[in-house]
């Protein structure tokens, strides 16, 4: 039988060692999220661990025990879109739950869209960082290339989903409906819309919706897509 003081000391100590798991959590979340400020601000070459250490408000030391720099980079772009960790799944977030809710066709692609450009809109300056350093590194292009493969994972799951529902168009296999989806969705469609064009996160998500619609899922009446005559 466990003693009242020994039940004591071991409630103690779990105490402690939750207390340090979620102060080492903590800690990541900061590194992780300057490191991601600097990527999207400095570039890949232009960020330095000592520089993330400070933005970070920790050492040098504490941001190398979080993994080379371009394992921050990879945390980096997993913490600001859906807020999962690298290669976690997108369905076991919020936001990713927000993609397999929808009733109908129309209501996911919209809430796909808004779902793309919370994502786009956070992540897109880390992710165009990643993006021009990786031409000239041999080691950040097969990063590069491993993310934009897990996206097609989780891309087809959705897509999956909508199958079931009867909303995917079956006149295409499912890998030429993912690349179109993951078309639809890049952060450089984002970046080029918003940034560049000036057009509003709104017109964004219109768009989205209407190409969603017209490249993944089964043809309907024009009366199904109110925005297109709001649009016209």
């Amino acid at each position: 039988m466990v003693s009242a003081d020994t039940s004591a000391v071991e409630g103690s100590r779990g105490y402690v060692s939750r207390l340090r798991s979620q102060q080492a959590a903590e800690t990541r979340d900061r590194v992780v999220r300057a490191a991601a400020e600097l990527f999207a601000e400095r570039g890949y070459a232009g960020t330095t661990l000592p520089e993330i250490g400070r933005r970070a408000g920790v050492s040098t030391e504490t941001v190398q025990n979080h993994g080379p720099k371009v394992e921050l980079l990879r945390a980096a772009i997993a913490a600001v879109s859906f807020g999962a960790g690298p290669g976690a799944a997108v369905a076991d977030t919020e936001l990713g739950r927000r993609l397999l809710a929808p009733r109908d066709a129309m209501e996911a692609a919209r809430s796909s869209a808004e779902v793309l450009a919370t994502v786009n809109e956070r992540s897109h300056g880390v992710w165009m960082a990643f993006s021009e350093a990786s031409r000239n590194d041999e080691v950040l292009s097969g990063e590069l290339r491993r993310l934009t493969e897990e996206i097609a994972e989780q891309t087809r799951i959705a897509l999956e989903q909508w199958g079931t529902r009867g909303w995917l168009r079956q006149d295409l296999p499912v890998t030429e409906l993912v690349r179109r989806a993951a078309a639809i969705g890049s952060v450089e469609l984002w970046d080029r819309f918003v940034r560049v064009e000036g057009h509003t996160p709104e017109a964004y998500r219109e768009l989205i919706t209407g190409l969603l619609l017209d490249a993944l899922t089964v043809r309907v009446g024009a009366d199904e897509f109110p925005f297109a005559e709001e649009s016209q």
